[in-house]
């Protein structure tokens, strides 16, 4: 396994390499897992594949920026890093595997590489559907207010969640993950440093559907 990582502007992203195959397979993981989760896909992917595992920002070894408030990271730098890789290695083509929050990566990749990719491996992706709690948060003054207030002080919003789950508003696998992502200061800083930096990244999901028919991608 190779450790390295693309570089642009003030943006450093580290990404892992398995596999030997003649395919590129870019990966992206989910919130709080890193690059690394894909090791295990090299046993069957890695004779077709070279997995590009990444580790997104605020995860793994990644660089990233003290205030992402202050940090208008769009498609064009996403867009720019992808190419350094591809360009750099002379590579036409590639595929794209995501899970939760790095599908809604490779559901944007979609939108600027339509006529670069072969196959896409989505898994309980992000980026399809956004709750109003996320745009609340992430787009609004007194949405970031609030959070902020909740990392430093969860009580009040577990006990929300807990009537919401005893109500039956909120299901079992939900409340769970809330409650196991939230538990303490540091996870709920990460919740809302990755919320605001990735802000500006949302794919259009009609756009996403027609370049996928057109191109004939597979899903």
């Amino acid at each position: 396994m190779k450790h390295q990582y693309l570089e642009y502007q003030n943006y450093k992203m580290v990404y892992h390499v398995y596999g030997h195959g003649d395919k590129t397979l870019f990966a992206f993981h989910g919130f709080g897992r890193a690059g690394t989760d894909f090791k295990v896909l090299e046993p069957t992917f890695g004779n077709d594949y070279i997995i590009i595992s990444f580790d997104l920002f605020f995860h793994g070894e990644s660089d990233y920026p003290m205030n992402p408030e202050k940090i208008n990271f769009n498609e064009d730098d996403l867009k720019a890093l992808i190419n350094q890789y591809l360009t750099t290695n002379n590579i036409e083509r590639f595929s794209l595997l995501g899970y939760s929050i790095g599908g809604r990566i490779s559901l944007k990749l979609i939108e600027l590489f339509p006529d670069k990719i072969d196959n896409v491996y989505l898994f309980a992706p992000d980026g399809i559907k956004y709750s109003w709690g996320y745009n609340f948060v992430t787009k609004t003054s007194i949405g970031k207010n609030i959070y902020k207030g909740f990392i430093k002080s969860h009580v009040f919003i577990f006990f929300l969640l807990k009537i919401g789950n005893a109500l039956g508003l909120i299901k079992n696998s939900v409340y769970k993950f809330l409650k196991f992502q939230l538990e303490t200061k540091p996870k709920r800083q990460k919740v809302y440093d990755t919320w605001v930096f990735f802000r500006n990244i949302h794919p259009d999901i009609k756009n996403v559907q027609q370049i996928i028919n057109h191109n004939k991608i597979n899903i």
